[in-house]
């Protein structure tokens, strides 16, 4: 030992360790007597601390597996959340569509109905500009036969006046007969 005396303080930590290195020789002893008595003991300790190591390692995957999943998850909710708004997109456009193909039937039944009854309308047109004509060709034939009668009579008076010229007989002057036709509104 030094021949300086020790203070108080260092004293008492050389004291406590005196103390502890009795203690660890101790139970040295006492460990090692054990481990001589029941070596079974130690296997199962030092298995023990093997499977515990393998424990750790075998968490340690499975930790890092978890998290793997984790993210593999967040990818996926990503994607469905990106399907599901694709999927209402979709299916507002085809409520959409429905609604023009309800439209659409509509206008098409109101053409069809159009188109059934355009005979009928075509049919009450033709049957009144028909009337027109008729009432035209009634007109003309009325003219037509009042022009014949006086053409009648023009032959009549000419051919009598042609019987007098040959005979001799005085001529007639025949009344002034306008060869013009009127044709009225025509």
């Amino acid at each position: 030992m030094n021949d300086h005396p020790l203070s108080a303080p260092s004293l008492n930590v050389a004291h406590e360790l005196l103390v502890r290195d009795q203690l660890v020789q101790q139970l040295s002893e006492e460990l090692y007597q054990l481990m001589v008595q029941h070596p079974e003991l130690f296997v199962r300790f030092y298995q023990a601390r093997k499977a515990e190591a393998a424990n750790a390692e075998a968490l340690q995957r499975l930790q890092q597996q978890i998290q793997d999943i984790e993210a593999h998850i967040a990818t996926y909710q990503e994607q469905i959340l990106a399907y599901q708004q694709q999927a209402q997109e979709r299916e507002s456009e085809v409520t959409a569509l429905k609604q023009q193909v309800i439209e659409l039937g509509d206008r098409n039944q109101m053409l069809e109905r159009v188109i059934q009854d355009m005979p009928e309308v075509y049919r009450q047109k033709f049957s009144e500009r028909l009337k027109q004509v008729q009432l035209k060709v009634e007109h003309l034939q009325k003219e037509n036969d009042h022009l014949r009668s006086e053409l009648r009579h023009m032959q009549a008076l000419l051919a009598a006046q042609s019987r007098q010229q040959q005979h001799g007989l005085p001529s007639l002057q025949p009344t002034r007969v306008s060869l013009i036709p009127s044709f009225g509104n025509a």
